[in-house]
């Protein structure tokens, strides 16, 4: 056996012999459970702009750990309860028993700013929601937009 042939073959059996301690070592990294964190639920009163100044002193009064000086406003279209929720790197919106997924973005404008009004975050994710409740009935196409428009 010359030289050359009995590098070789070191080499492989060198390769043979490791090649079982890392699939076991692969194997063991696999098979250990993720320290996950669990998701992270808020739950956020939404509403329009009369009840803005309410639904703030109830917030603030929450987070204090005081009771709410208000009653809620009655729930409806557009005032209602949401959970926020952050589950990883995931972000969903659920509410009236429905769940969107939201950007990061978006989560962080819901929790701050829980108002419905124009160009406002909070109603486009509203919006959102609402298109995934009532499926395409929620959706307005751009020809009832041109109604009339080309009638002359």
């Amino acid at each position: 056996m010359n030289r050359r042939q009995f590098t070789k073959l070191s080499a492989l059996l060198a390769g043979l012999f490791n090649v079982p301690r890392a699939a076991t070592a692969a194997s063991q990294i696999a098979d250990e459970p993720e320290a996950t964190l669990p998701p992270t639920v808020t739950r956020v009163r939404i509403g329009t702009h009369p009840t803005i100044d309410l639904r703030r002193a109830n917030r603030e009064a929450r987070k204090a750990g005081r009771p709410a000086p208000h009653p809620e406003p009655p729930d409806d279209e557009n005032n209602y309860w949401a959970d926020v929720i952050k589950d990883g790197d995931r972000y969903f919106y659920r509410a009236k028993g429905t769940t969107i997924e939201i950007s990061e973005f978006e989560y962080g404008y819901v929790l701050a700013n829980p108002n419905l009004y124009y160009f406002s975050q909070t109603v486009k994710v509203h919006v959102r929601l609402e298109r995934a409740r009532h499926g395409e009935e929620a959706r307005i196409p751009v020809s009832d937009f041109m109604l009339g428009i080309n009638d002359s």
